[in-house]
């Protein structure tokens, strides 16, 4: 029987996935001019206020978020993982603390928009942030966590421990080789634009352009413009499959919260 606690990550989780598939959705639709538009993690949140039922759908999003905050947080530190203290098992359980603390960011965001705070207000304290004395440092320093992140993507697919974790699982073998197949396309995508992300940021770092920090959108931009839209919905594709990884490791992973 399910814990309240595994409950709480299979909700995040669940949330994740839908974030990921509206994104991969909407850029692919605009790498085809069919209606799209190229948005980053936040600007599908946006995407979200400005629909019908944009209370209810904002109100569920926060929720998912913040109980997907809270699984990688109680991942890092109570390693219900049991990865242990050496340095590979540190820079995991490292991925999970940000993680955590980026999506957390990401429901803090729709709950400000849930109680009627404007998107665009969201993005002054970045842009406050590489407008000041510090500006080129905190460009580099974030741009240095994006690498750290991309690198953890690649890492990700690469140790055994990815597919350790879906093979222990009592998933139906087509189910398990859906989710690593799902699980290698979507983490692959990700290191791509973090690793772009990384050198967008860096770039504006060293270069003295601080007018803003790149984000998911201007990744898509650069993909867009040099390598095509062919390329780009291949990325969105790719963002789409990450979510539906998560998705169905919602449904169907063991979830480890002793």
């Amino acid at each position: 029987m399910a814990t309240k606690k595994e409950n709480i990550a299979r909700v995040g989780l669940s949330a994740i996935g839908f974030v990921y598939i509206l994104v991969g959705v909407l850029t692919a639709l605009e790498a085809f001019n069919l209606g799209g538009r190229e948005v980053g993690t936040k600007g599908a949140i946006g995407f979200l206020s400005g629909q019908p039922i944009a209370k209810i759908l904002l109100a569920a999003m926060a929720i998912g978020l913040f109980s997907y905050t809270f699984w990688r947080f109680y991942q890092t530190f109570a390693d219900s993982r049991n990865l242990g203290t050496d340095l590979n098992a540190l820079f995991v359980r490292a991925g999970f603390f940000t993680g955590g603390l980026f999506y957390g960011s990401l429901g803090f965001i729709a709950t400000q928009l849930l109680i009627g705070a404007g998107y665009d207000a969201q993005q002054d304290s970045v842009v406050k942030l590489l407008n000041s004395s510090f500006g080129n440092i905190s460009a580099v320093i974030i741009g240095l966590i994006f690498g750290g992140k991309a690198l953890f993507e690649i890492y990700f697919i690469l140790s055994n421990q990815f597919k350790k974790n879906v093979q222990s699982s009592k998933m139906k073998p087509k189910v398990q080789k859906l989710l690593l197949n799902l699980g290698v396309i979507g983490h692959s995508a990700r290191g791509i634009i973090f690793g772009i992300m990384s050198f967008l940021t860096i770039r504006t770092g060293l270069t003295f352009r601080n007018e803003k920090m790149s984000k998911l959108t201007d990744a898509f931009q650069f993909i867009d413009q040099n390598f095509g839209a062919f390329v780009l919905a291949l990325i969105a594709v790719g963002m789409s499959c990450y979510g539906l990884f998560m998705l169905v490791k919602a449904r169907y992973l063991y979830i480890n919260m002793n």
